[in-house]
């Protein structure tokens, strides 16, 4: 019986440590597989995720860029709290669909990592990965809504600095 009960309490000391554990290592696996889906084009490029949003984040924000010290792009961020993320990290659901959508924001800070931090042919991008690799209509419009909030507000910016 003792070893029993020592059993049971070791058992509970450990489970958090290994649902931790195993919670990192899905959403490691789900980052992989987006990778893959995106394709050769990000293949190399230093993509790592993140569960914690920067300051002043946008709400929805699902990727973006850190920056060196000379404004050079170092990696690209995932950030593994999102909606669309814990959804393509549901094994038991599986949907294709927040997989895609994860793959096509990698898309879209691959192009931010190569070109800079022109909006408009990041959302482009992303916005013909998603029509060629079978993105939903929802999937497509929520980018072409996200694409024309940043732009706007981008657009608002530039103009109060005149």
């Amino acid at each position: 019986m003792r070893t029993l009960a020592l059993f049971i309490f070791v058992f509970a000391f450990t489970c958090p440590a290994q649902a931790s554990s195993r919670t990192s290592q899905a959403a490691q696996r789900t980052l992989e597989d987006a990778v893959l889906l995106a394709g050769p084009s990000v293949a190399g490029l230093p993509i790592v995720l993140a569960a914690i949003l920067p300051d002043g984040a946008s709400r929805g924000v699902e990727g973006w860029m850190l920056y060196g010290q000379e404004g050079h792009a170092e990696r690209i961020v995932v950030y593994s709290g999102s909606d669309v993320f814990r959804c393509a990290s549901d094994r038991v659901r599986g949907d294709y669909q927040c997989l895609l959508r994860v793959a096509s924001t990698i898309i879209h800070e691959a192009w931010h990592y190569r070109h800079g931090p022109g909006e408009a042919d990041a959302y482009e991008a992303q916005i013909v990965f998603l029509t060629m690799r079978g993105g939903s209509s929802a999937q497509i419009s929520g980018v072409r809504r996200a694409r024309a909030h940043v732009l706007a507000a981008l657009h608002a910016i530039e103009r109060r600095r005149r």
